[in-house]
């Protein structure tokens, strides 16, 4: 006799109850991850949007500090051209003063010059210097100064010129002591630098036929 075994098999079984089963482990795990991931990139989009607005911010109050600054900068540049206009017109002021001073003391200087000539030959008198720094240099040396007893009318000058501030002094002395004498007056002038003997030289006088000493000076005159 043929039996025919109805009942499902093992196999049809497993199958059975492996269609009706639930997902495995696994399935479970991917969906998980997922979940995760999704959920780290929605906080990394909010922390990117937090920086975004942090650094929008920082960047607006950078922009508002430079044009801050660049408002302190032209109005710095505006009066520095105004201080630069007014050290223009000050110098020129300057100048301008420097000019009439020069012009001043060029007027005054060649009266300047006869009038401490003639102070260097009058007696009494003598060249103009500062009496302290006379007495010094006489505590130095008993031999400086000048010979307040020396009789003027030995030496006279025939010709004198100036220009631009250099002197010429042509004269003649009874002896060379009295030119001597002249010169150390000149060199102790405050009035006068630089005072040279060019020369001296055998004269006569024409009015009295006495012989005498020619001399040539040179020097500047300080005004």
């Amino acid at each position: 006799m043929i039996r025919i075994n109805l009942l499902p098999t093992d196999k049809k079984k497993r199958a059975r109850r492996a269609a009706a089963s639930p997902l495995p482990s696994g399935d479970l795990s991917l969906a998980t991850w997922g979940m995760v991931y999704g959920g780290a990139i929605a906080v990394w989009l909010v922390v990117l949007g937090i920086l975004y607005f942090a650094q929008s911010g920082e960047m607006d109050t950078i922009a508002q500090e430079n044009k801050t600054l660049e408002a302190r900068r032209d109005e710095l540049t505006r009066k520095t051209k105004g201080l630069a206009e007014v050290e223009g017109r000050l110098e020129k002021s300057r100048r301008l003063e420097k000019v009439v001073q020069d012009l001043e003391r060029a007027r005054r200087g060649p009266t300047r010059a006869v009038m401490e000539l003639s102070k260097v030959l009058s007696s009494p008198g003598g060249p103009t210097i500062n009496p302290a720094e006379l007495e010094r240099m006489r505590q130095e040396n008993p031999l400086a100064g000048f010979n307040e007893s020396w009789d003027v009318r030995r030496l006279w000058i025939s010709r004198f010129e100036e220009v631009e501030r250099d002197c010429k002094l042509t004269g003649m002395g009874r002896s060379n002591e009295d030119v001597a004498e002249f010169l150390r007056r000149l060199t102790l002038s405050e009035i006068y630098d630089g005072v040279t003997l060019q020369r001296t030289r055998a004269a006569t006088d024409m009015e009295t036929g006495l012989s005498m000493v020619g001399f040539d000076i040179t020097c500047k005159v300080k005004y």
